[in-house]
């Protein structure tokens, strides 16, 4: 009896969404392991607007919290491998910001952390592209303008921080390469 607890327990997977509003279209899959997205008390928040959300978690251990809340905001989560952490917020879930957002992560690999705030404004691209283990990268934004973020990471253990601000249109297309690097980019006016 023992033995098939254990064996149920470690493979189950947690998916705690509220949607709210009209016109949205979900869709989720995990494939492995433990995967969370959100929890029973605080679970993932998609708000109203005309959203789309593509969710998938392949791999063991693997957590997303997001809150979307926008006029028109895509979604769109790829994790790949194990123990990857994802944290996206764009707007809160009693006040809509970041109308018009595309948040786009992309991750191959393992142990990986990525945070994407994206807070009041016009329209805001965000995508983040990682291949390889134990990367964290952040990108927040206020700025009250159009902001086009992307950046891409191939390799291990890199720490990547942007940030951008203030009220004109922003744009960033940058990579990292390699291991170890720090990079820490603020742009603002």
């Amino acid at each position: 009896m023992i033995a098939l607890w254990l064996g149920t327990t470690a493979w189950a997977n947690d998916i705690y969404i509220e949607q709210v509003g009209s016109s949205s279209t979900i869709t989720v899959t995990q494939d492995g392991a433990s995967n969370i997205i959100g929890e029973e008390l605080t679970p993932s928040y998609i708000g109203g607007g005309s959203n789309t959300v593509t969710i998938d978690q392949i791999g063991a251990g693997n957590e997303l919290q997001f809150t979307v809340n926008g006029a028109s905001t895509d979604l769109t989560v790829s994790l790949t491998g194990n123990n990857n952490i994802s944290s996206i917020t764009c707007g809160t879930t009693v006040a809509a910001s970041c109308s018009g957002s595309t948040i786009t992560q992309t991750v191959v690999g393992d142990g990986n952390t990525l945070t994407q705030t994206l807070g009041a404004g016009a329209n805001h691209t965000s995508i983040l592209t990682v291949t390889g283990d134990t990367n964290t990268v952040t990108h927040t934004s206020t700025n009250t303008g159009a902001v086009n973020m992307q950046y891409t990471v191939a390799g291990d253990t890199n720490t990547i921080s942007v940030t951008t601000s203030g009220t004109t249109a922003k744009t960033l297309n940058a990579s990292t390469t390699g291991n170890n690097n720090i990079v820490t980019i603020v742009q603002t006016n």
